[in-house]
């Protein structure tokens, strides 16, 4: 009951939300089209569990759900965004589209499942339930939707403006323009004519659209055309236009943070919103049981079906174990092709003392006349030779398949504190992007790798052409949005990008454009297999 009546002041918040706007889009022409049966499709998915709860995001059914919002929400982007905008801004703002559309379906299932209970808490029989879920589906999926879509098209349309605008700097000020005329909110209308450099700090904030179905926009003019505008003036009428709690969500600029939809949005909070993104992505965290590193190679070994040693750790490195375990765990669950190339998943010693050890059982077979000190010798200039990394935090290899040990393995003279300390050291030093200075974020680089081998990435043309737009714009570039590690080549571009799309909590451009073409050629490769990623 506690839960229900903190969904009639969710939905309470909404309709504060939304109501004014909605009034607008009554008569729109341009509507969305959503397909109802992708709602009632889930609605009866949750029916038949008797119940929803987070992990129910990865079934088939809520996956169509979010894949319908994000048909309607990417109509809106095609209409506001030209075809020159580069390849990483149209891929960060579907990537926000797509977690957007997570959320709300999220909330919009957490609904259904809430009415599936009488007040005496009895299940309804089902057609009762579906005749009272037909409201949730108007409210989220039409009334709001409608308001979403309008917003994504305003959104998009000035996010593609900006990097023009962001790209010529302060040679031209920046104005604000309402549409002029009797349907102009009295809010906006107070900043209409606001006239100042592009670098002003009001633009970080107040960049239109600045609330639902807002047709303000912004516009470039030749300096000294109009004159420029007080910057404390122009900060506080905008302050002051926008200090309802339901508008100061709109604080933000969609062209510079590369967001169609308010960071703070209703949707967004809830409970345990991490476990919500994490489901959204596909991936749901087993529970963690291991006491010491003996079990964590046997938990690696049945949760990962991987052949694992972790020799070099000790029982101290736990909490990094447990990171390196759930780096793969994720990509096993979200990509599983990979577990056909990544066969082991350990340390450097660990590799080479397998490796010695099945390189010598084969010696001694194909070899039986020859001394066995001679034999282990051999296997363990073998092993060394192909498993052994000096400096490197870790490394991906594909070498020894045959011995199930291709995979990736830990320099564990790195082991503790001091692989914390370098890495961090890395981040600030921009070698590395921000957010990966983990254990977890040095796994994601090396499984990058696995999976770009897996999917061929490096050499696809969407990826090439994307590449060489971004070098085009020179080293500093490179160094400045993903990190100077990335500049390397094309594979530690892809890893790179690879790991902050997993690790930094609001990736960049060129992470999110990685992060995306990795997911739709690896459906494009596996749809037919039927392991294609849950995201779009």
């Amino acid at each position: 009951m506690g839960l229900r009546r903190s969904y009639l002041a969710f939905n309470a918040a909404l309709g504060s939300l939304y109501e004014n706007d909605l009034l607008e889009l009554a008569d729109a022409t341009d509507k969305p089209d959503f397909d109802d049966t992708a709602f009632f499709d889930a609605a009866g998915m949750v029916y038949n569990a008797g119940s929803f709860d987070t992990s129910m995001l990865n079934t088939p059914e809520a996956r169509r759900l979010i894949a319908e919002t994000l048909r309607q929400i990417k109509r809106g982007i095609d209409s506001g965004v030209p075809h020159e905008v580069p390849e990483v801004v149209r891929h960060a703002l579907e990537n926000n589209a797509f977690i957007f559309s997570g959320f709300k379906a999220f909330h919009t299932l957490r609904e259904v499942g809430l009415s599936l209970v009488t007040d005496k808490g009895d299940i309804k029989p089902f057609e009762t339930f579906r005749r009272d879920v037909e409201a949730v589906n108007n409210r989220y999926n039409h009334n709001y939707l409608y308001a979403e879509y309008n917003h994504a098209v305003g959104s998009s349309l000035m996010a593609a403006r900006w990097q023009q605008i962001e790209a010529d700097g302060d040679r031209y000020d920046l104005q604000y323009r309402t549409a002029q005329d009797d349907r102009v909110r009295e809010d906006h209308a107070i900043l209409h004519g606001t006239t100042l450099p592009p670098s002003d700090p009001f633009w970080s904030l107040y960049l239109p659209p600045n609330g639902w179905n807002c047709r303000c926009t912004a516009v470039q003019v030749r300096k000294g055309k109009y004159p420029q505008s007080d910057p404390a003036l122009s900060m506080l009428r905008g302050n002051n236009c926008t200090e309802a709690a339901k508008q100061q969500i709109f604080r933000f600029n969609p062209g510079k943070d590369l967001q169609l939809f308010p960071p703070k949005h209703p949707y967004y909070k809830g409970p345990k919103p991490e476990q919500v993104k994490q489901a959204i992505d596909g991936y749901t965290p087993a529970e963690w049981t291991p006491k010491t590193v003996a079990e964590a190679e046997q938990f690696f070994r049945d949760q990962l079906g991987v052949n694992c040693s972790l020799k070099g750790f000790t029982k101290k490195h736990m909490e990094q174990i447990q990171s390196i375990f759930r780096s793969v765990e994720r990509h096993f669950q979200c990509w599983p092709e990979l577990k056909k190339v990544t066969l082991f998943v350990g340390t450097i010693r660990g590799r080479i003392e397998m490796l010695t050890a099945a390189k010598l059982a084969e010696l001694k077979t194909t070899h039986p006349g020859l001394p066995d000190s001679y034999l282990e010798k051999w296997a363990k200039e073998y092993a060394r030779k192909i498993a052994t990394c000096r400096n490197c935090y870790a490394y991906s290899h594909s070498a020894a398949s045959e011995y199930g040990l291709s995979g990736i393995c830990f320099n564990t003279t790195w082991a503790g504190d001091k692989i914390d300390t370098s890495l961090a050291n890395d981040v600030k030093s921009k070698w590395h992007p921000p957010g990966c200075d983990t254990l977890k974020a040095v796994f994601d680089h090396e499984l990058g790798h696995e999976i770009d081998r897996l999917i061929g990435l490096r050499s696809h043309a969407d990826f090439l052409k994307m590449y060489r737009e971004e070098t085009s714009k020179g080293k500093q570039h490179i160094v400045d949005c993903l990190s100077t590690y990335g500049h390397k080549n094309e594979a530690e571009f892809i890893a790179e990008a690879w790991s902050e799309y997993l690790n930094n909590e609001t990736p960049r451009p060129i992470a999110v454009a990685v992060g995306n073409l990795v997911k739709k050629l690896y459906d494009e490769k596996n749809q037919a297999s039927g392991s294609a990623s849950p995201s779009p």
